[in-house]
């Protein structure tokens, strides 16, 4: 049994749906498919309901979402009775956001529970566009939204984790039974329902995560990720256009590129197949015949090398200065739990005697800032900040036991008279990374990525 996702830039014609079509109906074997929302709708979604208002917008909003979809039914699907009944669910759908609209409308006023309740709409919409293209290619599929199938979470809006065994005791059954009436279940991505019933969303690229738990849950042999590239890159194409692709890696440096800065999938999204041994298979819908970049127990053997390079832009690092800072107990805590409390992550930190320095995202600097100046215990005597940085991230499995290769860093970097900045290296055996100044992270990278891929 296999899991899929399918993304929403694979979503965004007729033409690439019945690519994703092809590729589904391609075999006989049990699956479930996980879509995100059409590309661009999620986006869409979160600006109208981030600004006020007025009657017409909403009506004029809603009939663009409706005209959106029902164009993507009449490309994809030929049987005019099967695109009836996917226009006729795609509007039914649709009456309840508006309503929800109206009521923000009305009152004014966004909480993080409605916007998690509005922005998942998208993937929705897009389940039932699937199941219909689906339907009409012979696939007995049907759309699923995934608060009732029960992907449960911990119930935190814009940030969830899903509670891996109550949706493995949920979903089996449900899935268990469709799959027995020869059913294919095409399940909305993206969020889940908390303890309480609230909708509450994985945050960007969630779809993964929300694959990887359903995998996880149903013990799947194979996770396949299908994006609109060839898999994992030795770095980004765009700096480096002769990047190549990667056959193979490890859980652990799937993890780090992905928190770290490749954008191939959701940071969480290799945990719950980790847990099972679930191989995830990255693959490109427009390049089906493509290897991609296969993730599992043990990646290729890197000994001496690097496996790839991660970026990350529009970073900051918040300093805090005090007298034994680094010493006193509890420090750290207080500080991380203000910033948390805050919704602010901290990509790394580093400490000293007297400085506690922190990567946090250039966005949120300035409340970081603030939460920090807030703090009453008394030991922090000053804060600085500092804003346009990057971070580089190296990764592979050699790093954990070969020499030499932080030199070939550094003197590479060094020769394109950059800086370094924070420096972490040791928290785990396959990454460590360093920041630079944002002007200069497409020139070091290049060199870095010279240094070892020759190219």
């Amino acid at each position: 049994m296999r899991v899929l996702k399918f993304g929403g830039s694979s979503l965004k014609t007729g033409d690439s749906m019945l690519d994703v079509g092809r590729i589904i109906a391609a075999d006989q074997e049990r699956k479930v498919v996980v879509v995100s929302a059409v590309s661009g709708v999620t986006e869409s979604l979160i600006q109208f309901v981030s600004s006020q208002r007025k009657e017409n917008e909403v009506k004029d909003f809603i009939k663009g979402v409706r005209d959106l979809h029902v164009r993507l039914l009449q490309d994809a699907v030929k049987d005019e009775g099967i695109r009836q009944q996917g226009i006729e669910r795609v509007e039914r759908k649709l009456v309840k956001l508006e309503r929800t609209l109206y009521g923000v409308m009305y009152l004014e006023e966004v909480t993080p529970r409605t916007k998690d309740f509005v922005q998942c709409y998208g993937e929705r919409l897009s389940v039932i566009v699937v199941a219909a293209m689906l339907n009409d290619l012979g696939v007995k599929a049907v759309p699923v939204d995934a608060d009732e199938l029960g992907i449960i979470t911990d119930g935190t809006f814009g940030s969830a984790v899903a509670d891996l065994d109550a949706t493995r005791w949920s979903i089996v059954p449900k899935v268990q039974e469709m799959f027995y009436k020869r059913e294919m279940p095409i399940v909305t991505g993206f969020f889940g329902v908390g303890p309480d019933g609230s909708v509450t969303v994985f945050g960007r690229n969630g779809s993964d995560y929300s694959a990887a738990a359903i995998a996880n849950a149903l013990d799947a042999k194979v996770l396949e990720i299908w994006k609109d590239v060839d898999g994992f890159m030795t770095v980004d194409p765009k700096i480096v256009p002769s990047a190549v692709p990667i056959k193979t890696l490890s859980y652990e440096e799937a993890a780090e590129l992905a928190y770290f800065g490749a954008k191939v999938l959701h940071p969480m999204t290799v945990e719950p197949a980790k847990a099972k041994n679930i191989i995830i298979k990255v693959k490109n819908v427009f390049n089906p015949e493509a290897e991609g970049t296969t993730i599992q127990q043990k990646g290729d053997d890197a000994k001496g090398c690097i496996k790839s390079i991660s970026c990350m832009r529009d970073l900051a690092i918040v300093k805090v200065f005090g007298e034994d800072a680094g010493y006193r107990t509890g420090v750290m805590a207080v500080i991380s739990q203000r910033l948390s409390d805050a919704d602010v992550n901290i990509y790394s930190a580093v400490t000293s005697q007297t400085c506690i320095a922190m990567l946090v995202n250039k966005k949120d600097l300035a409340l970081a800032k603030k939460e920090l100046d807030d703090i009453k215990e008394g030991f922090i005597s000053k804060i600085e900040t500092h804003e346009d940085l990057a971070l580089v991230c190296i990764v592979g499995e050699g790093l954990g036991f070969s020499k030499g290769i932080a030199s070939r860093v550094f003197n590479a970097v060094a020769k394109e008279g950059a800086s370094i900045g924070l420096i972490s290296a040791g928290a785990s055996l396959v990454a460590y990374h360093f920041t630079v100044d944002k002007k200069d992270l497409e020139r070091v990278t290049r060199a870095v990525h010279q240094e070892f891929f020759g190219c």
